[in-house]
């Protein structure tokens, strides 16, 4: 089973309880949760990726991108 379709899949069995308070609330099985929590995580960690890509492609002075030496004379 794809990430995806287990995220699917998670989503699909959320149940939805009222709170005391009213409010509509969602339940989760905390296995579905970790993994759900684990997708978004790779989403973002995804979206930085493709956006520093982006950056580097226009080449490493205009990216700002910092020569190795300079970080490892830092260190």
């Amino acid at each position: 089973m794809t990430n995806e379709t287990r995220i699917a899949t998670t989503l699909s069995s959320v149940q939805f309880a009222t709170a005391p308070n009213g409010r509509r609330v969602a339940v989760i099985d905390a296995e579905d949760w970790d993994a759900l929590i684990e997708w978004l995580e790779d989403r973002e960690d995804h979206e930085i990726i493709l956006s520093a890509l982006e950056r580097l492609q226009s080449g490493p002075e205009a990216s700002g991108a910092i020569p190795l030496e300079d970080i490892l004379d830092e260190l």
